[in-house]
């Protein structure tokens, strides 16, 4: 499986990924009427969202999604196609999220840490935030880095060294159990 593209959040102008939920969890486009298909290699489940905070509320300002027929509008926006008809983009959607949950979002992907393979795990980041949310709310965010960089050495070793096989498998694998919600 090639590596996939994550949902992405803006915070006062900076992109994080959004680690975890993962997938459509914040906005069901198939409750718009869509039925999305997969885009490209990089984005099986067939949609790309992009979210922003803007005065605490978490709005989805833009969508990507793929489909062979034109998709429904949402709202008040059409969705505009690229010339091969199968990604469809709606901007400026400026549309409350009302979910609720814990949030882990990431920001700066360790290149040395990077496997061509599913979503980044978190410990994958740099910077990590952990944002609590209710009915699209921010009511707190919370700088999870040091923690997140604990744990990082200790997978990866206090020298930071990946460069043997074993290693990357290693990496594999415990992002698989991540992502899939098996802790070691």
């Amino acid at each position: 499986m090639s590596g996939q593209m994550s949902d992405v959040i803006v915070i006062e102008g900076e992109e994080f990924a959004i680690v975890e939920p993962a997938g459509d969890a914040l906005f069901d486009v198939r409750g718009y009427g869509i039925s999305p298909v997969m885009m490209h290699t990089a984005n099986t489940r067939g949609v790309s969202a992009r979210y922003r905070i803007d005065n605490g509320q978490l709005l989805l300002s833009e969508l990507q999604v793929g489909s062979v027929e034109e998709p429904p509008p949402i709202g008040h926006l059409s969705a505009t196609t690229d010339e091969y008809g199968q990604t469809w983009t709606y901007l400026d959607l400026d549309l409350p999220i009302r979910w609720t949950g814990d949030m882990i979002l990431g920001a700066g992907p360790i290149r040395d840490l990077y496997v061509h393979a599913g979503y980044l795990p978190v410990w994958h980041y740099e910077r990590v935030l952990a944002l609590d949310v209710e009915a699209g709310v921010v009511e707190s965010t919370e700088d999870r880095s040091g923690q997140v960089a604990e744990f990082r050495a200790e997978k990866t070793g206090a020298d930071g060294d990946n460069d043997d096989e074993d290693n990357a498998f290693e990496r594999f694998v415990s992002s698989l159990k991540i992502r899939l919600g098996f802790d070691d």
